[in-house]
């Protein structure tokens, strides 16, 4: 059953289309798929699976996806706290985009809203973020980056590298 449901959140955030123009403005739909075998520097055994519908119109990035199986629950920095404080009030979640190229880290854009499963392992989750004009040009040369952290995996259980 759980299964389903996950399949089911997850053809929501397929893409409907690749590129399309809207009254005369440019738009783009991608998809991400986040995996353990992506994670930095160590990837991770982890079965969990993140599909991510993008679309960029203009400079907002609009973002929602899914994620199943993960191995733990979702990290929870009021718990489990990262050493620098004014970092630590901005994760409100444990679902981050990302500035880095792949095979890198990069420091944190945005913690994203989170609708965590019953199994506290799933959920949904999605943002609307605007960009500034130089993360616009780092998502085209697709140097930004979306991971999901878990208690079982604290820098990262999977991520999923944004090329546009």
């Amino acid at each position: 059953m759980r299964r389903r449901h996950f399949l089911a959140l997850a053809a929501l955030a397929l893409p409907a289309g690749g590129l399309s123009r809207a009254q005369g403005l440019a738009e783009v739909v991608r998809s991400v798929v986040l995996t353990g075998k992506e994670v930095v520097p160590n990837p991770t055994p982890s079965p969990a699976v993140a599909v991510v519908r993008l679309r960029v119109e203009g400079r907002v990035l609009d973002i929602l996806g899914a994620v199943a199986n993960l191995q733990g629950p979702f990290r929870d920095y009021r718990l489990d706290p990262v050493d620098d404080p004014a970092l630590n009030a901005r994760l409100t979640s444990a679902v981050h985009l990302h500035r880095g190229p792949r095979g890198a880290n990069g420091p944190l854009l945005q913690a994203l809203k989170v609708e965590p499963g019953p199994d506290g392992r799933s959920a949904v989750f999605q943002d609307r973020v605007e960009l500034s004009l130089e993360d616009l040009a780092r998502l085209r040369r697709g140097e930004l980056y979306l991971d999901i952290h878990t208690a079982a995996f604290r820098g990262g259980e999977i991520r999923g590298q944004i090329l546009v």
